[in-house]
């Protein structure tokens, strides 16, 4: 295992992805996503990702220099043409347009379509209460065999289908909500993959829909499965719908890709001036982290704040990454012409 200051692997990021075609601007925006994933621990949306956004730059299915626009609005939604550029960008430009439409209308709903990866959803669910917004956060609806299998099934129907939940906070930290509705994201797998490990049980059905641990059984036909069974599949078809239903992706995207991010979006002073919002969401959060531990554990902590320490101990001590990581890195720079050293 390799250790690199968030510096550098913000430096070798945008390097690659200018060296690919992106703009100095877009390509030090997707430096700083990446980068903010390993920072908070989620290793499986960071700088992993490099070798197959670069691929598919190369393959003409992600538009390096694209920039998203609103093409559709009314007072209480948006809808943004991703124009099939990197997805972070498109997300964080719906995210601003969510967060705008939500201080002008109270609540709004925004989609994202001809999108590509948009990351980790979180990432967008804090950006939003950073701004004093609440939004759900959503990506799914894909169509076609997706990753998941469906609660009872033994064959891909659905994608992780994420989603994330921003709340904002007055002196307490804000909360997010952020995960995929199987029992661990692709990217999980891409992870143990990378360092030759054990998946945990019940997480993966090999291609004959055996249980398995082993991540290739994954990649050799596999499936994720929903977590906590019949519930996570629930939540996951919820996204499913918002993705294929409540968002023209199919109308939009490309013939055989279709889905969308979907961005609910509440202003937190919708029935409360500011400073009574931010003391009643303090008190909610510092009642819970009030309650007494149970055994084997040593405090409550909040949902985002697994996030935060892990960003702040990677700051001090780096950021680990796979040897088979940075290898696939280092040849993706060397694909678009850049030299890493």
């Amino acid at each position: 295992m390799l250790t690199f200051t968030a510096q550098r692997l913000h430096d070798v990021t945008r390097r690659i992805f200018e060296g690919a075609g992106t703009p100095p601007d877009l390509a030090a925006q997707m430096a700083d996503v990446l980068v903010e994933a390993n920072l908070a621990g989620h290793d499986s949306h960071g700088v992993i990702r490099i070798p197959a956004y670069v691929d598919a730059i190369h393959q003409g299915s992600l538009v390096p220099a694209a920039r998203p626009e609103v093409i559709q609005e009314t007072p209480g939604s948006a809808l943004v043409d991703g124009k099939y550029g990197f997805g972070h960008i498109a997300a964080a430009f719906g995210t601003d347009v969510a967060v705008r439409k939500a201080k002008e209308s109270k609540a709004v709903v925004v989609s994202i379509v001809r999108c590509n990866h948009i990351g980790r959803v979180g990432e967008w669910g804090s950006r939003a209460a950073a701004q004093g917004v609440i939004a759900i956060v959503t990506v799914g609806g894909g169509g076609g065999p997706g990753a998941a299998a469906p609660f009872g099934g033994a064959a891909r129907a659905l994608g992780t289908n994420p989603i994330s939940i921003g709340i904002p906070a007055g002196e307490q930290p804000d909360m997010l909500v952020d995960f995929a509705t199987t029992a661990v994201a692709e990217g999980k797998i891409q992870v143990a993959r990378a360092k030759k490990a054990p998946l945990p049980p019940g997480c993966i059905l090999d291609k004959d829909g055996n249980p398995s641990t082993n991540p290739e059984d994954f990649y050799a036909g596999g499936m994720l499965l929903p977590f906590g069974g019949h519930k996570g599949y629930a939540l996951s078809m919820v996204v499913e719908m918002l993705g294929s239903a409540l968002s023209p992706g199919q109308h939009y995207n490309r013939e055989g890709r279709g889905g969308a991010a979907v961005i609910i979006a509440v202003d937190a002073t919708t029935f409360r001036p500011r400073d009574d919002y931010d003391k009643a969401a303090d008190s909610t959060l510092s009642r819970i982290k009030s309650i007494p531990p149970a055994r084997g554990f040593s405090e409550v902590l909040l949902p985002g704040e697994p996030e935060l320490r892990s960003k702040a101990e990677r700051l001090e001590t780096g950021i680990p990454v796979a040897e088979a990581t940075w290898e696939a890195i280092i040849k993706a720079s060397q694909s678009v012409g850049v030299t890493i050293e």
